[in-house]
């Protein structure tokens, strides 16, 4: 199973760098939850590729997860008749497609049982809180 999140629980007030393991093609892509809440991209930045960096530090113990959410709104390159092919831009948009698809995998519930679910499932105002 590919890598699509990173999750850690602080463990003092003063941590505000959270490596991350997974690609990505735009950085807008990579998203923060602190305590199952989504940082708007005013509240961190990205302090190297691979790095992002909260302005604020969590309180220790707070559960901070960094996660890919590739764009599928459109496809990344669109071929017109009479143009040239280039491989980067088959490339890119078979990229998008295996990232999109791998967060899909990676977040669903099986219906066969076989993966754990975390956190709370909501299903149109009729919540069950996990455990």
């Amino acid at each position: 199973m590919a890598t699509t999140e990173n999750s850690y629980t602080t463990s003092d007030a003063t941590t505000t760098d959270f490596a991350f393991t997974f690609p990505y093609m735009k950085e807008a892509d990579v998203n923060i939850d602190v305590a199952g809440t989504k940082q708007h991209t005013t509240a961190y930045s990205f302090h190297d590729a691979t790095t992002i960096r909260l302005n604020t530090a969590p309180a220790s113990g707070v559960a901070v997860k960094v996660y890919r959410t590739t764009d599928d709104s459109g496809l990344t390159a669109t071929f017109y008749p009479g143009s040239a092919i280039r491989s980067s831009d088959l490339n890119n948009n078979f990229t998008q497609n295996l990232y999109s698809t791998q967060e899909v995998v990676d977040r669903y519930i099986s219906k066969y049982g076989d993966i754990a679910m975390e956190g709370d499932l909501n299903l149109g105002g009729k919540n069950i809180i996990g455990l």
